[in-house]
């Protein structure tokens, strides 16, 4: 079946997001905490409003799930949002932070976009199509060995045990890999595998919107994706892990050793 009329819609919408956020990077002046070091700004929720009044315009009959107004039922079928992955980089000036939508039908991700508008980069991709960087396809890494690869990670805003977990598993897949990198946007995490920049990544404690547009994105690049235990992977846990699908098995033990 042909997705791609999904996945345009999607750009659409992330470039109408995107737009917001370049008119408040470096030029914001509202925000709030969430919860511990969680902040919201009014970029997260103007991006959302813009995104979400488009998606609905052109699929009134689908749902909507989006990071800062939750679940609205249209239909079985919804689309999936995170208006600013990587919102205290925004926050502090620093330009890796991006868009995410994705939309699952019939319980399946099939279209999925990832989009930076300060880099201008546009990652897309639907279901048995491909990925694509700007239209350009992309294709994972082709790195075999763990002790050969650039690894990609997140802490989200934990604190006390689960953050020295957390630290205690970087450590050792610094002691393991050329090196790991933690830049504070999943989404785009997913898309730096994706295109080969990062041979793995890994990460738990995110959400539906965090990681729904990244999965699909990473498997039609060649790679893949599973939960910490190396099974199958759902938008719905929390812990995931990406890779080229060749060092895959030896992140998957690591992380559970």
């Amino acid at each position: 079946m042909d997705h791609s009329n999904y996945e345009k819609t999607a750009i659409e919408a992330a470039h109408l997001g995107g737009k917001v956020l370049k008119k408040y990077f470096n030029n914001l002046t509202d925000f709030k905490i969430k919860s511990e070091a969680s902040i919201v700004t009014t970029a997260d929720t103007e991006s959302e409003n813009v995104i979400s009044d488009f998606l609905i315009k052109k699929t009134p009959d689908f749902s909507i799930l989006a990071e800062e107004s939750g679940l609205s039922e249209r239909g079985k079928n919804r689309w999936i949002i995170d208006p600013l992955d990587g919102t205290t980089n925004f926050f502090h000036g620093f330009p890796n932070f991006s868009i995410s939508i994705a939309l699952e039908l019939d319980g399946k991700i099939i279209a999925g976009v990832i989009h930076n508008p300060i880099t201008e980069e546009m990652y897309h991709c639907s279901k048995g199509s491909g990925a694509f960087r700007n239209n350009k396809s992309i294709h994972v890494s082709k790195t075999k060995e763990l002790i050969n690869s650039m690894l990609g990670t997140g802490f989200s805003y934990q604190r006390g045990r689960s953050l020295d977990g957390s630290l205690e598993l970087f450590r050792r897949f610094t002691e393991l890999t050329h090196g790991i990198r933690r830049p504070g946007s999943a989404a785009l995490d997913f898309c730096y595998v994706a295109c080969g920049m990062y041979d793995g990544f890994y990460e738990k404690d995110l959400n539906p919107w965090d990681v729904a547009a990244g999965y699909l994105l990473v498997e039609e690049a060649g790679g893949k994706v599973t939960s910490f235990k190396g099974e199958k992977f759902s938008i719905y846990e929390n812990n995931f892990v990406a890779s080229n699908g060749l060092i895959h098995d030896q992140m998957v033990k690591v992380i559970n050793s």
